[in-house]
């Protein structure tokens, strides 16, 4: 009983705290509802920090504070539901359920599996074909997909398991940032930047392929895979079936109409709707989608949008970035950057990095146009940043689901996690110079 006392504190003493303090300090250049819109975002990072509430409630309780606080009109505080960034989220799902329910996936595993022969090609594989499913598919779903098969493998051979555990976490981490559709901080970021998915493209799938080879780099010089042969029975799926030429075919639209989109001028939502709405009719059905979809991830990122314009719509995401600049000094913009690049990844070791990813990107934006420098240099390395992250299982779900379903520990974790991103840091660095000069 006393326990329970003590969780119901910690869930509600910090609120009435921060509303002490939005009564005792009434701050210089910023409105009423820009402080009120202040103290929410306090809250909301306290909730998502200590997870004593679960942090896709803690979204649907920053839309009830701005809606009785007044601090924006109701229509302002649901404005995240309404974002074409909150349909990307579900076309993402309705894509990668797609590969599911038809078996594609299975197929696309196998073939990997079938030309790599030895332990270095296998690690190689594991890794491609991991980043290759995350960008089409949730990197959770992807991680999810994968852990049976590498279990499979573990088995069978001789190959570390600890290295294709976590070169599956590590590998879904990455290659979310390829799509737009990968992982919700890329939704998230090109939404505040009104980035298509041909742009996101531009930036995010060569950095992934460049973090990918630093990641096989960082676990060859780790774990010295081999050049042996090693025999290793995969399934044998015969021909395609129907479903999975239609998956095939429906995924493949979707790419050719995304990457023409110069063309048509068809938008990222009305092409990924198009090819959900085929795998609806005739893939899967809506019981399917319902039962697979994480429907937390898509009220988390509703909040999250809806907090991010009220820090922009009131003045406290301007307010905000000039306190930054005034108490730390900097002005050359790469330094600025690249502070925040450090700050993210190491705040998402410990709070989920689609949480860090809408925290920061407000704040990155008022940042860019109070020095007058393009959004995207400032804000785009920190939105991938936050995919990097390869310390602890709390960072991202890849890494959560390996560990839990592992024997890792996590010192183990932060011990092989420590050259991908050291890696990761120095690929950010030149990302953020490139950007920026």
């Amino acid at each position: 009983m006393k326990h329970n006392y003590f969780k119901l504190l910690l869930k509600f003493v910090p609120i009435f705290l921060f509303l002490l303090i939005y009564f005792l300090v009434t701050p210089e250049n910023l409105s009423q509802n820009g402080w009120r819109a202040f103290i929410i975002f306090l809250i909301t990072i306290y909730f998502w920090a200590t997870g004593t509430i679960n942090i896709s409630i803690t979204a649907l309780l920053v839309i009830l504070l701005l809606m009785i606080t007044n601090t924006v009109t109701p229509a302002e505080a649901l404005s995240g539901f309404s974002s074409s960034a909150l349909f990307l989220i579900i076309i993402g799902f309705l894509l990668g359920l797609g590969l599911v329910a038809s078996g594609l996936d299975n197929r696309i595993v196998n073939y990997f599996l079938k030309i790599c022969k030895r332990e270095n090609t296998i690690l190689a594989g594991i890794m491609g074909i991991t980043a290759f499913l995350s960008m089409i598919m949730s990197n959770t779903t992807t991680t999810l997909l994968m852990l049976p098969i590498i279990v499979r493998i573990a088995r069978k051979t001789k190959i570390n398991g600890v290295a294709l555990f976590l070169a599956t976490a590590f590998s879904a981490n990455i290659g979310g940032v390829g799509f737009l559709i990968g992982t919700p901080p890329n939704i998230l970021v090109a939404e505040v930047l009104n980035l298509n998915f041909n742009e996101w493209f531009f930036y995010g799938f060569p950095f992934a392929i460049i973090m990918l080879i630093l990641l096989y780099l960082s676990f060859y010089i780790m774990f010295k895979p081999t050049s042996k042969m090693i025999k290793f029975r995969v399934e044998n799926l015969g021909r395609f079936t129907l479903k999975e030429k239609k998956a095939a075919s429906i995924i493949l639209l979707a790419l050719i109409l995304w990457f023409t989109s110069p063309f048509h001028n068809i938008s990222t939502v009305t092409v990924g709707l198009l090819a959900g709405l085929l795998f609806l009719l005739t893939t899967y059905s809506w019981n399917f989608f319902q039962k697979h979809t994480d429907w937390g991830i898509v009220f988390l990122l509703g909040g999250a949008i809806s907090m991010s314009n009220a820090l922009q719509t009131t003045g406290a995401a301007h307010w905000m970035a000039n306190s930054f600049l005034n108490a730390t000094g900097l002005e050359n913009p790469l330094f600025i950057s690249y502070s925040f690049v450090l700050f993210s990844l190491v705040i998402t070791q410990f709070i989920q990095n689609t949480a860090t990813a809408a925290i920061m990107a407000p704040v990155l934006v008022s940042i860019a146009n109070t020095l007058n420098i393009n959004p995207i240099a400032l804000v785009l390395p920190m939105g991938i940043s936050v995919s990097m992250a390869f310390l602890l299982p709390s960072a991202t779900a890849p890494n959560a689901i390996m560990f839990n379903k592992s024997k890792i520990k996590i010192k183990d974790m932060a011990k092989y996690g420590a050259l991908p991103t050291f890696f990761a840091l120095m690929a950010l660095f030149v990302f953020c110079y490139i950007l920026i000069y």
